[in-house]
Parts: C-alpha cells; structure tokens; sequence
C-alpha cells in the first residue's frame, strides 16, 4: 500500500472511531451499552417490533416513569376532556425516552372521571410525537389504561389474551405500576396502541388503510355516505374507496351464500371476533348498541377487523342476563338484521360452523379460566392494594375474581337511586330506548347525554348520589370538598368508597361465575339442548 492510500485508510478509521464515539455518547442517556446501540441501528423494523415484545412479557409488571412539567400536568388535570398532548419524558422498563406525547385518553369513561372528583385518568403515551424517528424498541405508542368499571383488573388483559388464543391480531398487553412525577400514581393495564409498530409486527407491513370505528359504525349500507364515524387513521385512500367497497359488498351478499365477501374480508378474523365477544359478553363493541370499538386494517383492499377496549367484557356491560344470549344472534335486545356483519355472515352454513369450531376451542380455553384467574389474582394483588387511586375497594377486587354460590356479590344502586334514575331517564331518554339506557347507566357506562360535559350540560347530580351514599331522595345535596393537593399527586389519603378511590359504580360480579354460567350455557346451545325465543336461550322440552 502507498503512503497515500496509507494516509486515507488511517484518516477514514480516524473518522470512525469519531463518529462512532459520539454516536455512544448521545446515546447513552437512552440505552445501557454499546449491544444496544449496535442494534437500533442496524435493525429492521420486523427485529425491533420482536424487541419490544419483551416488554410485554407474560403475566410481566412493569414500571411507567413519567415525567411532565408541573404547568402541563396541572393543565392536564384542569382539562382532561381536552386531550391535548404535553411534552414529557418516560422511562419503560428502564429506558429512558425524551420528548414524548402524553394525553389523557377515551370516552365515556374519559367522561365519568372528569365528572368525578377521581384523577384516575387513562393515558396515551406517542413515543414519536415530537422526535419522528423516536421508538421504544420499535414500539411507537401504547397506551395505559386505568381499569375504569373493572374492579376485577382483568377483564381486558384475559380478553386479548382469549382472542390471541384463537389467533386473533391483538396488542400485547401487561400490567404496569404507573408513576407521575416520581409519585406512585396508580396500578394499570399497559396495551400496545393500534398504530403503524403494530401493524408491521401484525402485518409485515403498515402502508394499508387502518380504520377507526366510533359510535354508530354497524356496516349498514348508505348510498352516498363517507362513513364518517369510521375514522382513516392511516392510508393514503382519502376518499374511503377501499372501505366504501367493502361496505357495499357485505351488504349485497344473496342470503345464505358467500357472494365477494371474501375478496374485501379476512373473514376468519371476523368469525374469532364473534367468538370471544359471544362467550365473554362484550357487548361494548360492534355486537351492541353502540357497534364501536373495533379497527378495520386494508391490505389492496381486503379488511382484518382488530379487536380493541375490553374493559367492559366478561360480566362488565350491564343489561340483562348475558350467560343467555344465542350464540347465533349474539346482539344485546337488538334485531340482528342491524349488524350485517354478523347477520350476513353467519347467514352462510360454512361460516356458522367455523364461529362455532372457534367456540368449541373458546371453551377448551375456558376449563381452567378459574386457575388462571386465581393464578393473576395472586400476581396482582399486593399491587391493587398499593394502589392509591383505585376506584374500588379490596372487597370488591375479591369478590369479583372469586365463585360465589349464592351470587351474592353483585354491586348495584340502592333503591332510592333506581328511582330516581328511573324518572331522570323517563324525562330525557326516548321511550324505546329507557330499559337500555338505565342498565347501562347503572352499571357504570353512562350515557353522554345524561353525564353531560365539563361545562355543566346535563342534569347535575350530587357525588354522594352517583355512589349511592346519600339518603333516600338526597339528590340535591352538595359535593363534599375533596382537599386537591398538590400537582404533583401528593393527595391526601382518602378512604376507600368515594370517587377519588374506591366505589365507582359499575358490577362486581364475579368473573368466575360469569364465565362458568356462560360456558354451560354455550356447551347446551352448541349441543341442541336450547332453543330461543327472542335474545335468551331456553332448555327445549323432553320428548
């Protein structure tokens, strides 16, 4: 080698060893050593998805760093229905990251906390908010949900981990002891959000149209209609074509027959849904009233419908008995024909017998759901009695994930704030639909007319009688003054019982029982033992 080549081997390595030291340097804050950075950088996407999936390891705890600025958190708190996103810092797992987003975050539940004196909020945190090219190994946000009618802490963790067990594309999940500026703010549930990382790690890929389904999306064909409360959250199809042709042709299918549906659907991945939803009663998604909570994810036009927010499952969305309803008309006191997804497809033999291979596996899953939940229930408990924001109290964790055989431990309203929910709603809800509207209101998923905004719309109704603690026909009594503290969470402590901690109303019903009464009852249904008459199975008489 000539000196010249000699010189530029020399000043290239030079240069190298630079780059490479300022490289580490900057990075240090943000990952333990040099393995680390070697792999961010040379990583494909699919290797850092498989990376964050160590976060959420089976029945794993995690630790939620955040840290927001005592105005931004302070602002947080005076409006939480603003979903603004601050500027904070996290630390996961014990990496660190810098300049991410942090919001509160849902909907009727986002509703009932700001309404209460309770700061419980769930949160979502958009790791690549600010920084684009930020991740958490590949993870671009999650979010931590704070368990809001759920004094089991299990409902949704058990759901997603049903739907993964018949092969269901579902975030990951894991619980997470969350901290807010150094204070112990409360005991969540941690999902992976439904966003691009998820889709490359579901997918392979996320440049398809990912669908957002809001109230009121049942499928229904409109000549004309954008679908409005399907929201495009990713894709280049502005104009829905994709999804407006996937509409038509669902609703187009001959009765009975299969018709192009498989060209625009993954209709397994729909039957699945139907599947767990069915058994699990989680009639707070497409199978209610309120046909929500589900993603449409496109790939050159063909659907795969993702499942999402299970808190109200398993025995958590009131209503009548939900161990009952036919699994071939699993819809809550509706008329199937309004949720063609479900009417059209189950309509067509092959597919009925499929959803029902996904039950009978269901089931198998199900035979030792009473040791798993006795398993998890040992795993967090320690961690729900830490909890300082809890809505509910030890009492109703225990008997919400243990059998009673007397059913005794279901929680509902006294009866002075039955009838005067009674005459609330005779006075605001049109008479078709009082008996829904009640339940649900009882059981903790309020309606948004009745619950009203931060700015006072609606009937106002004194704290004491949401909790059911003041006396017969007491509703015009006063919120008692809750000391606030300071910004940053140093609250006073309060006993378990008002809406800062424990006694959100919402059922205590055992999950156990639930689960056990509704797999009887599938097992019979399944086996020809009942018929139906409206939305209840009944025993068929002996010959």
């Amino acid at each position: 080698m000539d000196r010249l080549n000699m010189l530029k081997s020399i000043t290239a390595l030079g240069l190298s060893g630079i780059l490479l030291f300022v490289s580490i340097t900057v990075f240090e804050t943000h990952a333990t050593d040099l393995s680390e950075l070697s792999r961010l950088l040379f990583a494909t996407e699919s290797e850092l998805s498989a990376d964050y999936e160590a976060i959420f390891s089976k029945d794993g705890i995690v630790d939620i760093h955040v840290e927001v600025g005592e105005e931004d958190w302070a602002s947080i708190l005076a409006a939480p229905m603003e979903e603004e996103y601050k500027t904070a810092k996290i630390t996961v797992d014990g990496i660190t990251l810098e300049n991410i987003g942090f919001r509160t975050k849902g909907n009727s539940s986002l509703k009932s906390v700001a309404r209460s004196d309770s700061e419980r909020y769930s949160f979502k945190i958009n790791i690549n908010k600010y920084v684009k090219t930020q991740t958490l190994l590949g993870l671009d946000e999650f979010v931590v949900n704070n368990n809001f009618s759920d004094p089991s802490y299990l409902r949704e963790y058990l759901s997603y981990e049903a739907l993964r067990e018949l092969g269901a594309d579902v975030p990951l999940t894991n619980f997470a002891n969350v901290y807010i500026n150094g204070e112990l703010y409360g005991f969540y549930l941690m999902v992976e959000s439904i966003e691009d990382s998820f889709l490359v790690r579901s997918f392979g890929d996320d440049g398809g149209s990912l669908y957002k389904a809001d109230q009121g999306s049942d499928l229904k064909y409109v000549e004309g209609s954008d679908y409005n409360t399907l929201e495009l959250k990713s894709g280049k199809d502005k104009s829905k074509t994709d999804l407006k042709n996937f509409i038509k042709i669902l609703n187009e299918m001959p009765e009975g027959e299969k018709g192009d549906i498989e060209s625009v659907l993954e209709v397994d991945s729909v039957l699945r849904y139907f599947a767990v939803n069915t058994v699990l009663g989680n009639y707070d998604s497409y199978h209610g009233n309120k046909s929500h909570n589900y993603y449409l994810y496109g790939q050159d036009g063909k659907f795969t419908i993702l499942p999402w927010d299970y808190n109200m499952s398993i025995a958590g969305f009131g209503g009548g008995d939900l161990t009952t309803i036919p699994i071939d008309e699993p819809v809550m006191r509706e008329d199937i024909k309004n949720f063609p997804l479900i009417n059209n497809l189950l309509a067509v033999e092959e597919y009925k017998e499929k959803y029902h291979k996904y039950l009978e596996e269901l089931l198998d899953y199900l035979e030792d759901f009473e040791d798993r939940v006795t398993k998890l229930g040992d795993k967090i408990r320690a961690y729900v009695e830490a909890d300082p924001t809890k809505f509910y109290t030890m009492e109703q964790f225990e008997a919400s994930i243990t059998y009673s055989e007397t059913n005794e431990n279901i929680t509902m309203p006294p009866q002075n704030m039955r009838t005067e929910l009674e005459g609330e709603m005779q006075r605001q809800i049109p008479p078709g639909n009082r008996p829904e509207m009640l339940q649900e209101f009882m059981d903790g998923n309020m309606p948004e007319r009745l619950q009203g905004d931060q700015k006072g719309d609606g009937p106002e109704i004194s704290q004491e009688f949401m909790n059911g603690d003041g006396p017969e026909g007491d509703r015009k009594r006063e919120r008692p003054e809750m000391p606030q503290g300071d910004i940053n969470g140093d609250r006073p402590e309060r006993p378990q019982g008002d809406m800062r901690g424990g006694g959100m109303m919402g059922t205590s019903t055992s999950i156990v029982n639930f689960i056990r009464a509704r797999v009887e009852n599938v097992k019979k249904q399944l086996a020809g033992e009942l018929s139906t008459i409206g939305n209840t199975s009944i025993t068929k008489p002996k010959d």
